[in-house]
């Protein structure tokens, strides 16, 4: 190779054009070297009591992956990130940004059995949800741990109409002193078939925590989740997606559940030109407490493939919840 990839880099950065997803930087000698990242800013008021509109530097990425053929029928993978956003407003002691580093993995791909990745990344569960929202989704499921880590393990495969994958994420300080450690598993299974995407996703966490309503200490849990999800496009411009899921935390030594709690959530969206309407409704249904359901309806201009604006507002039925509203600007290659 008598270019290195640095240099051969720059003249395509230079010159690549804005319509795809991502600049490619090199592609010769099986090995591929590809460039993305986004710019998000919004001005934002949370759905909630007491709340005031604030500028909000929602996403700032910046990711390069590479792809090195060393078989006819295998890859080897490396990919990192890199997040610029701003903690200014939001800590007692407010920055200009932090870089912070969300990726860095390496691993195998194979056209035939799929794609198995080692290091820092995000668990298949940080998949999960069908709601078309940008912020105001409030009470849509979620789990009470982790989603993302540096010691994590992951495998997908999807030959288009059959998908899944598994991840797992240990939390250890490389010591065998008896302390409790967070560890996870997730899964995903999914069939496409017609207009129907259909998926479950699994989640467990052991030795995990969760700060209970106003507590100021969190209690040790293992939490155990699961979601059902099905999304339809069958109808032209239109798109519907419908989940059931639950969560449940077990007190370690416990005899009782400190959170079991059922999510359904409803959401549809229709494109017309360059612009597209969002509606969502969504319900958390404890098993101690009240229900609360959440409502979102958005609005988002195309301006271009890798530009758009939009603007969202949100709200819940919970005690002393007033509207939220976003809108907000994206730019990404």
């Amino acid at each position: 190779m008598k270019k290195t990839i640095l240099a051969m880099a720059v003249p395509a950065l230079l010159a690549a054009g804005s319509a795809s997803a991502s600049i490619n930087l090199y592609d010769a000698d099986g090995v591929k070297v590809d460039l993305s990242g986004a710019a998000e800013v919004q001005y934002f008021q949370d759905v909630g009591n007491d709340k005031d509109g604030m500028w909000r530097l929602d996403d700032g990425d910046l990711a390069v992956n590479t792809e090195v053929a060393v078989s006819p029928e295998m890859s080897v993978l490396a990919g990192m990130s890199f997040e610029f956003e701003s903690e200014e407003a939001l800590t007692e002691n407010p920055t200009n940004g932090n870089v912070e580093n969300k990726e860095l993995f390496v691993g195998f791909k194979s056209d035939s059995f799929g794609q198995i990745t080692f290091g820092r990344q995000y668990l298949i569960s940080d998949d999960i949800g069908i709601t078309k929202d940008y912020e105001l989704s409030k009470v849509s499921f979620g789990v009470e741990e982790t989603s993302h880590g540096d010691q994590v393990a992951k495998y997908i495969y999807d030959n288009g109409t059959l998908y899944g994958g598994v991840s797992t994420y240990q939390k250890s300080d490389g010591e065998d002193d008896g302390t409790a450690e967070l560890s996870v598993v997730d899964a995903r299974l999914g069939y496409r078939v017609a207009d129907f995407d259909v998926r479950g996703y699994y989640y467990k966490a052991d030795d995990g925590s969760v700060k209970i309503g106003n507590a100021t200490t969190a209690t040790a849990v293992d939490v155990t989740g699961y979601q059902f999800e099905v999304e339809y496009a069958g109808i032209e411009n239109v798109s519907l997606a419908a989940s059931y899921g639950n969560v449940q935390a077990d007190a370690i030594g416990g005899a009782n559940d400190v959170i079991n709690t059922d999510a359904f959530s409803l959401a549809a969206d229709y494109t017309m030109g360059n612009t597209t309407f969002a509606a969502g409704w969504d319900r958390q249904d404890p098993e101690k407490g009240d229900n609360v359901n959440g409502y979102y309806a958005n609005v988002t201009y195309a301006l271009h493939s890798n530009a758009k604006v939009y603007a969202e507002i949100g709200d819940t039925n919970a005690d002393n919840a007033d509207l939220g509203y976003v809108a907000g600007m994206e730019v990404k290659f």
